[in-house]
């Protein structure tokens, strides 16, 4: 069988799988985004996120990725002049301190930093104490999932910390949003940022930013940072109006609009229970492998493992995509650690079922016996299929 005759699986996490009705809709002709038709699709879309979010506050669907989102909300709502809490144990969070940092000079801002060993979570005892030693923090940054990691922070715990001093919470829910728990009201996160390209079940292009009271209430408070498209004040002025400040990817949005219907079809609890389950499914099969997990704080979203000794990560996925059609993703580097060529990690989010995680484990299994890992025949799909 030819490579281009095998069925194409991806396992990568992020961009992730979009289904074909979510296709279809994207490949109709292209409407005007000035019409009463688009706004009726921005509404279906906005009602929807807030339903996702678990909020009754506004979500904004900005043109951009996830980095964009997040990066707008960082600069749009810190304090001039003020600290800034960032917390990073993985690549994503090392790039909101390097996003401060860039801004730093024309806000004036000082950073404090919580650096936590990759494939561990924040400990909320650390976020406590540098709120209290440094009176004057305005916004505090976390990761929920750290998808470069496969790992889990506490929102909830580091919430109750922030919602007792003026700091905002600004997590990055790039992997748990769609995939994982969260409740932005009830467990009082001031701002929640995620991307199309993950469990929303879209190509990457739109950026989501989850507005709670006291964040919108910093927008009426602070002046306007040295930035036009990424200032959440335009966002939010036109979210009240049902429209968008700018051009819009209307083709993106009528996607996201039947996804997010599909999401509500399964039910979201339903969706967070079957991601939770082949995350569990796929780390013990890793395990019955012999391989180490890379996380001790697992997100359901995405899992990863060390590659055994004498192991190529690029011959191996090479042969995953070649030989099984099997898309997954190797390691990063970061200031924190050096993963790239080391681990190997696979996503459980989004358009993702059992059979896609089966199919994708024995071709692991089959990839690491041929490189010479000694590894039980069938010990992967019989691990996995006994929990899933």
């Amino acid at each position: 069988m030819s490579a281009a005759s095998i069925k194409q699986r991806l396992l990568t996490p992020g961009p992730t799988a979009v289904p074909d009705a979510v296709l279809r809709e994207m490949a109709l002709p292209i409407i005007h985004h000035r019409t009463a038709e688009f706004k009726a699709v921005f509404k279906r879309v906005s009602d929807a996120l807030q339903r996702l979010y678990r909020t009754s506050g506004p979500v904004l669907t900005i043109a951009g990725s996830g980095t964009t989102a997040f990066e707008a909300a960082q600069v749009s709502l810190v304090r001039p002049g003020s600290k800034v809490l960032t917390i990073a144990g993985g690549k994503f969070g090392e790039r909101w301190q390097d996003i401060y940092d860039q801004y730093a000079p024309y806000l004036n801002i000082e950073q404090i930093r919580i650096n936590v060993p990759w494939g561990e979570a924040v400990d909320p005892a650390a976020v406590e104490h540098a709120l209290r030693q440094n009176p004057g923090i305005s916004v505090v940054t976390l990761v929920h999932s750290e998808t470069s990691t496969a790992t889990a922070s506490d929102v909830r715990a580091v919430a109750e910390l922030t919602r007792a001093s003026d700091a905002l919470l600004l997590v990055d829910g790039a992997t748990s949003g769609g995939a994982m728990p969260g409740e932005m009201d009830a467990w009082g996160i001031d701002v929640l940022v995620t991307g199309s390209q993950k469990a929303l079940m879209l190509p990457p292009g739109l950026g989501f930013v989850g507005l709670g009271e006291r964040a919108i209430e910093r927008l009426s408070q602070v002046k306007a940072g040295p930035c036009y498209n990424l200032d959440l004040r335009r966002w939010l002025k036109s979210w009240k109006d049902g429209d968008v400040p700018f051009t819009p990817p209307v083709s993106l949005i009528r996607g996201q609009a039947v996804a997010l219907k599909m999401i509500e079809d399964e039910g979201l609890d339903n969706v967070w229970s079957r991601v939770r389950t082949l995350a569990d499914a796929s780390r013990a099969a890793f395990e019955a492998m012999g391989l180490t997990l890379i996380s001790k704080s697992p997100s359901d979203s995405v899992s990863g493992a060390y590659y055994p000794e004498g192991v190529d990560d690029t011959a191996f996925r090479k042969a995953l995509r070649e030989n099984h059609g099997i898309h997954i993703t190797g390691g990063q580097d970061g200031r924190g650690a050096k993963w790239k060529g080391r681990i190997f990690r696979i996503s459980h989010m989004g358009y993702v079922d059992a059979q896609d995680t089966l199919a994708g484990l024995s071709a692991i299994e089959a990839e690491l016996r041929h490189a010479g890992v000694a590894i039980e025949p069938g010990i992967a799909e019989a691990t996995a299929r006994a929990l899933l």
